[in-house]
């Protein structure tokens, strides 16, 4: 078992403090989730119709980190170091009943409402999917404290990372053995309890993710692999715009892309079959005339009128967005032509890494040249970048050193990554500071609105030393 970085191990022994200091004394275990970084493959993960791929890691220098322990009464009680997020508390038993009649989970998430815009919500929703899952296997509740550099509502997934620590720890309480690949899957599954209907790209790196290399994320099997990607001379740097909403009405908008994407586009290619969530069909990509058959618009009425099974799924799968936005006109060929064009760039990226045994700067540059690509689909075939996203972005592209940068995650605000010589990071982030964040009375580090990345471990437990914490052990 390596030792811990000092400056993790004096981070970590200040929140097993703040934890006894708030839930007693006693064991105190302690789990790490990185900040995921998506390379290229943005907005791709819940398409059902194509055999996507998404090129992705974990960041080795930003996490969230959880420290907790057992709770025998049933109860999950949380809280954090940043007060912005105020402690809550549930207990296990009050969603059994409920849970015991569902058939299986989709039932029992598209048939209730979305919960009113809570932190909370994603420890909820890891609970109950592990008792549905798990049944009576799931009797020990958890104390936990969360500590984190992930920026919130920022795109680099600080929301699926919470996720997946308490799936996590919700079952090492419990004795349950899992892997890694289980659990970022079951904590894609266990995050619909929100109202989002997205796919695992996130759960599967942050759960993952390895030193020195990108996962590659095969969404139509759920496999990954991984490809070797150069750390020495090259830096990945995020740069937080501002938050992008989480509630209902950035949510209908990330649904609207889910339900084209999921349904509406696959029935108008003729390819759809009515399946579970989680399980994809596929025709061939849509590029060329196949896209060009696709409206350029539908609404949802005119789609109910002509396509009545498919528009029942779709009517169970996203209630609200069928209810508030029935006539509202949906893209649908603009969304297929970014799906198409994502596939082209991560097979192209791919092609690139996997063909030079040491990667040379000109293949760096293409690499940025693909972010550059991405980014022009999101903002104007997807529309999810905002002015404030641009601005930044023009910004960071001034400099000669940046190869490449674009909107992360899955936008309406949020991060900018930026591909960058790493012997120009520190100028870089003084003069966005300078020029971004400084006009806006912000201070870009003190905030943590800097990430600069490179690949590591995925989500793991962390140990201090005995004589710092006693009898301290992880599942």
């Amino acid at each position: 078992m390596s030792s811990l970085p000092a400056s993790l191990a004096q981070r970590l022994e200040a929140l097993r403090l703040r934890f006894i200091a708030r839930y007693g004394t006693g064991e105190v275990r302690f789990l790490s989730a990185p900040a995921r970084i998506n390379i290229l493959g943005e907005h791709i993960d819940y398409v059902s119709y194509l055999p996507t791929v998404s090129l992705t890691f974990g960041s080795d220098r930003h996490a969230m980190w959880m420290a907790y322990r057992p709770n025998p009464n049933g109860d999950v009680r949380g809280a954090s170091t940043n007060e912005t997020y105020p402690p809550f508390n549930f207990s296990l038993p009050d969603a059994s009943d409920e849970l015991r009649v569902a058939a299986d989970w989709e039932t029992y998430v598209f048939s209730r409402p979305a919960p009113a815009s809570h932190w909370s919500n994603y420890v909820r929703g890891a609970s109950q999917y592990a008792q549905w899952q798990q049944g009576n296997a799931i009797q020990q509740g958890v104390d936990f404290l969360i500590d984190s550099t992930i920026p919130a509502c920022g795109g680099s997934s600080s929301s699926s990372a919470l996720t997946c620590l308490a799936g996590a720890a919700l079952r090492a309480v419990n004795g349950l053995a899992f892997t890694a690949h289980e659990l970022a899957l079951d904590s894609a599954r266990a995050e619909w309890f929100v109202g989002t209907r997205g796919g695992a790209m996130d759960h599967q790196t942050i759960c993952l993710s390895q030193p020195g290399a990108a996962v590659v994320i095969h969404h139509d099997t759920q496999k990954t692999k991984t490809v070797a990607l150069p750390a020495a001379g090259y830096a990945w740097v995020t740069f937080f715009s501002h938050e992008a909403d989480k509630g209902s009405r950035v949510m209908l908008e990330y649904n609207a892309r889910a339900a084209v994407s999921r349904i509406v586009i696959p029935t108008l290619l003729s390819a759809f079959v009515v399946p579970p969530l989680g399980v994809r069909v596929q025709s061939p990509p849509p590029e060329g005339g196949t896209t060009n058959a696709l409206p350029e618009f539908i609404t949802l009425s005119e789609f109910a009128r002509n396509h009545s099974t498919a528009f029942a799924v779709c009517e169970r799968l996203f209630p609200q967005l069928v209810r508030e936005h029935l006539r509202e006109a949906l893209p649908v060929r603009a969304y297929a032509e970014h799906h198409a064009g994502e596939i082209r760039r991560v097979a192209q990226a791919l092609e690139w890494l996997r063909a030079e045994a040491v990667v040379t700067d000109d293949t760096m540059r293409k690499l940025g040249g693909l972010l550059n690509e991405t980014h022009a689909s999101l903002r104007d075939l997807y529309g999810v970048s905002t002015p404030e996203v641009e601005t930044l972005r023009d910004m960071i592209l001034r400099e000669p050193s940046v190869y490449g940068a674009r909107l992360m995650g899955g936008g309406f605000g949020g991060n900018v990554l930026a591909l960058v010589q790493a012997e120009a990071v520190s100028a870089l982030i003084e003069k966005i500071q300078r020029e971004f964040y400084a006009p806006q009375g912000r201070n870009a580090l003190a905030e943590g609105a800097v990430m600069v990345s490179l690949p590591e471990d995925g989500l793991r437990a962390l140990f201090l030393p005995s004589e710092q914490n006693e009898g301290s052990e992880a599942g």
